[in-house]
């Protein structure tokens, strides 16, 4: 890959270097069928965006949002803006309507292209809140709102003459891309085209991404893991990018686009292992798995072609890595953020220690500062934060970016430790890593979400949302009413669910082991604000939301 300076540059030389080779795949539902798309029509695509866009008169520096899933369109509309100078404000497709509402009137995007009518419907109303809109795009036919489809305006373009690019530096805003919002309002982090370009190089450098390689894309584009990993990188190594058509159909997807590379948050692979933890683990010794051939049937789930998997995001749990690895299934962590364009360090093929976080990627620098914080420098570091002089001056400092993640060095890995702000410090002063004992607690199939909580408190208490498949089975066992919600309240229920939660925890000290819980069969999600886009837990959300359920524990507890 020769030196590059800027995105539209990785993009242009990737459609002169291999015209003809596999450029992205999507499912049709009409046709029935996948489609295929070589980088010579993509290019072609993406031209006839350019026009249309350029058409719409927007100065270079100009705001682009996307409210949409991953796709050919996304690409088209990302790649012209960033062509034009303009800055691609990527939005999660399922985040709620006042969020999407504050990051436009935030970032002050004045096009707006969302992939269905009824999203654009849910922020019409609102948008007194972000008076720079101008245009509203459409993908699908809108039928009763005043939004753009993107077909005729498409075709209103197309006429003009090809559109010039502009002259960008690597200076210049590649992406304002918004943090999920565990507390708080999301920042705006600024990208730049040298953040972005420098984090590809870096991970081509490190591991072998090829021209025949497949990735299947379910993650959205708003999220800069999959931004970089699995959407600029292919780019840059001529590879095949497939478009998943729902989380829903993933394992269908899997079986059919036969992925080499598969880029995902944890919360994927550990929701594929309770379901063999289910079915098979709890029957079965470890060594009995291959040569009962478990282990080629769990890679055929994953297509049969998959070279390796690279997860990111959020911790993975060691437990899980190692399962998967048994089975012929290399799962590689690595740790980054979005400050960071996110890529810090990662694990490589044939050196892969899931027990850390991999070495620092080729260019960053990284040190243990005050309170255990690893800090990042390197060319991949943000520009700051869009409209927060004042958070930027806190983050960034001489260069160095605050994680806010504690960690320690260990020949030459990173192993992370846990949050600062989220370490617990009980009333006996006790220092606690709740996110260690989350990762434990859901290695448990019957726990599939796991919040702990402390902090001044005298010791630990879970709460924990129950599997309801793995909950009904159980409670048949301990005679109780699974449709019940007042049973998982039932003494011996709590007692059942204690000794669930030492069993999970065996490795940690007492100190570390939940003497309280409270169990619901509700599961946090996005939709009742407890979870961000990213699929990150909001922990101070959750414990407001649930305050009077918990002082109840510390009460019953204590008395």
């Amino acid at each position: 890959m020769p030196t590059l300076r800027t995105l539209p540059d990785l993009f242009r030389e990737r459609i002169a270097a291999t015209p003809r080779g596999e450029a992205y795949r999507q499912y049709d539902r009409a046709a029935g069928r996948w489609q295929s798309v070589d980088w010579s029509e993509i290019g072609r695509r993406a031209g006839r965006w350019m026009r249309a866009l350029r058409a719409e008169a927007l100065l270079p520096g100009s705001r682009v949002a996307i409210l949409a899933r991953g796709s050919i369109e996304h690409v088209c509309l990302d790649q012209a803006a960033l062509a034009l100078g303009m800055v691609p404000v990527p939005l999660h497709a399922i985040d709620n309507p006042e969020s999407i509402a504050y990051i436009l009137a935030d970032s002050g995007a004045q096009l707006l292209m969302v992939e269905t009518e009824a999203r654009w419907s849910a922020l019409a109303g609102l948008r007194q809140r972000f008076p720079d809109l101008k245009k509203v795009l459409c993908l699908e036919k809108p039928e009763g709102s005043d939004a753009t489809w993107a077909e005729n305006w498409l075709k209103a373009g197309d006429g003009a003459p090809d559109a010039a690019p502009a002259a960008i530096q690597p200076e210049a805003l590649a992406a304002i891309v918004y943090t999920s919002g565990t507390t708080g309002k999301p920042k705006g982090v600024m990208l730049t085209h040298r953040n972005v370009v420098s984090n590809v190089e870096a991970l081509l450098e490190i591991v072998d991404v090829r021209a025949d390689d497949v990735f299947l894309s379910f993650l959205p584009l708003s999220h800069t893991f999959e931004r970089t990993v699995g959407y600029y990188t292919p780019i840059a190594a001529g590879s095949c990018v497939a478009y998943a058509r729902s989380v829903q159909e993933l394992p269908q997807d899997l079986r059919e686009a036969r992925p080499t590379i598969l880029v995902s948050v944890p919360r994927v692979y550990e929701r594929i292992h309770a379901k063999l933890q289910e079915n098979l683990f709890a029957r079965l010794a470890w060594p009995m798995l291959d040569a009962l051939l478990v282990g080629p049937r769990v890679r055929a789930q994953f297509g049969g072609r998959l070279r390796f998997a690279i997860t990111g995001g959020a911790p993975m749990a060691l437990a899980i890595a190692e399962r998967f690895r048994a089975l012929g299934v290399e799962v590689l962590q690595g740790y980054g953020m979005t400050e960071s364009s996110p890529v810090v360090s990662a694990n490589r093929p044939g050196a892969n220690d899931p027990d850390s976080v991999g070495p620092p990627i080729p260019g960053v620098e990284v040190k243990i500062g005050a309170n255990e914080e690893l800090l990042v420098k390197g060319p991949n570091v943000m520009a700051g934060y869009l409209n927060r002089p004042a958070d930027t001056a806190k983050a960034v400092e001489d260069g160095w970016l605050h994680t806010g993640d504690q960690a320690f060095l260990r020949d030459g890995r990173i192993h992370i430790k846990g949050r600062i702000k989220d370490i617990i410090v009980t009333s006996t002063g006790e220092k606690i890593a709740p996110g260690d004992l989350e990762l434990a607690l859901q290695s448990d199939p019957l726990f599939t979400q796991a919040l702990v909580i402390g902090e001044n408190r005298p010791f630990l208490a879970a709460l924990l949302v129950l599997d309801r498949a793995h909950w009904t089975r159980e409670a048949a066992a301990l005679g109780v009413n699974p449709a019940d919600m007042q049973s998982l309240d039932a003494a011996p229920v709590k007692k059942f669910a204690l000794e669930r939660i030492r069993k999970a925890l065996g490795s940690f000290p007492s100190y570390a082991t939940p003497r309280a819980a409270w169990m619901t069969l509700e599961p946090w999600t996005i939709d009742n604000g407890l979870m961000t886009p990213t699929l990150k837990l909001k922990r101070p959300a959750i414990e407001e939301r649930f305050a009077e359920q918990i002082r109840r524990l510390y009460d019953n507890r204590s008395r």
